[in-house]
């Protein structure tokens, strides 16, 4: 499959699952239970994460010769986002909210992301000249 294709199936996954995330946490009302809580804190931790990876797909679509050089960089930085976006909780007395953590994270993942994609973009081009 092709570099653009992949990229393409990729984003649409991520636009799929930011539509979820937007779902449970804009949309959907299920009380105030619990579990409803932690719902929440799912939809959250989708909503950004899925929307961060939705914007750095589009960008890889323009550059798409420098989706190698992201890879390395996702490579490690996709799995730790995921484990604390599963896992945080938020509970303590200096924690932070569960949603601030997940819009940090996702706009860190944002900005890495672009330096990456850019420091490459700048390179191909330079090694073309």
């Amino acid at each position: 499959m092709s570099t653009r294709k992949t990229i393409s199936a990729l984003l649409l996954l991520s636009l799929i699952g930011f539509g979820v995330g937007y779902y449970i946490l804009k949309i959907y009302n299920c009380g105030a239970s619990i579990f409803c809580f932690f719902l929440l804190i799912k939809g959250a931790a989708l909503y950004y994460g899925m929307g961060a990876l939705s914007i750095v797909f589009l960008i890889l679509l323009v550059f798409p010769k420098s989706s190698n050089s992201w890879k390395g960089f996702a490579w490690w930085f996709i799995p730790i986002a995921m484990l604390l976006f599963a896992t945080y909780k938020g509970s303590g007395y200096f924690s932070w909210d569960p949603e601030r953590v997940f819009r940090w994270v996702s706009g860190l993942y944002i900005l890495v992301s672009l330096i990456v994609i850019a420091q490459s973009a700048i390179r191909g081009r330079m090694q073309n000249s």
